[in-house]
């Protein structure tokens, strides 16, 4: 997945189960050691591959979003102010987004797994019958990961944007 991410392609990891599955589990994991999830190990691996690969002429950024659905309301998890009611759009280039959703600029996976965590605490979490603090919603985590590219030569730099790709001067 990163592989591609960084060949400037989207990348989806989609969970999908009944109540008790192992979704959250799955993609979040736990806080104890060899416990993480697809997401915190994917995000630890980013950072790392930044730090790697980063130089004068190559630059990255990360930014975050998370959002939960319920009850069919969207609300972000990332504000502990938002109450839901987020407004889902359509854009007629960049296709569906969801309206005021906050995206959080981070420079470390440390930054990630924070932001993560009080995500994870806003969820709707209630009772079933398979499982006492099940989520009682649907989650979307979002990560936007920009390469820069500058040509020292022309001068004239390119950046990937989760998958697409621009140039300016």
């Amino acid at each position: 997945m990163l592989q591609h991410a960084f060949e400037g392609y989207n990348v989806c990891i989609l969970a999908y189960g009944q109540t008790g599955a192992g979704k959250s589990y799955t993609m979040m994991g736990r806080q104890e050691p060899g416990q993480r999830g697809i997401i915190p190990q994917l995000c630890e691996d980013l950072f790392a591959r930044i730090a790697r690969e980063g130089s004068a002429e190559l630059s990255f950024s990360v930014e975050v979003s998370y959002l939960e659905i319920y009850c069919e309301r969207v609300r972000d998890l990332l504000n502990p102010k938002s109450r839901g009611g987020l407004r889902v759009r359509e854009h007629p280039l960049l296709g569906p987004y969801v309206q005021d959703l906050s995206r959080l600029a981070v420079a470390s996976f440390a930054d990630i797994a924070d932001l993560v965590d009080s995500g994870n605490k806003a969820r709707t979490v209630a009772a079933t019958n398979m499982n006492e603090t099940s989520s009682r919603s649907h989650a979307v985590f979002t990560i936007v990961f920009s390469q820069r590219r500058q040509d020292p030569l022309s001068d004239l730099s390119s950046e990937k944007v989760g998958g697409g790709s621009r140039g300016s001067p």
